[in-house]
């Protein structure tokens, strides 16, 4: 009797730890909650950085700061340490070159 309960038990344990995932027109498969994650984050980054740019521009004209590029650039790093989930988001965008 044993074996049969152990075996149903084993079988609801694993539907419950799969998520359900759509395909998209190219067939990769991708979860729907995967997918909100990361648009909400960057747009929390983007919000937390331009905080800080507008911080930094008013301490740019009190002359804490040389330059604007300056300002801005700091404004970057400080929101990069201070949250480091925005790493990915706040990287440059590479560009390829093509022959």
């Amino acid at each position: 009797m044993q074996c049969g309960s152990m075996r149903i038990k084993k079988s609801l344990r694993r539907t419950k730890k799969y998520k359900k995932s759509t395909r998209s027109s190219k067939g990769i498969k991708r979860s729907k909650k995967r997918s909100n994650k990361r648009g909400s984050v960057k747009s929390k980054c983007r919000q937390w950085l331009q905080d800080k740019i507008k911080k930094n521009m008013k301490e740019l004209k009190k002359g804490r700061w040389v330059s604007r590029a300056q300002a801005i650039a700091v404004s970057y790093s400080q929101v990069k340490k201070s949250h480091p989930q925005c790493k990915r988001s706040l990287a440059k965008k590479r560009t390829t070159k093509r022959k």
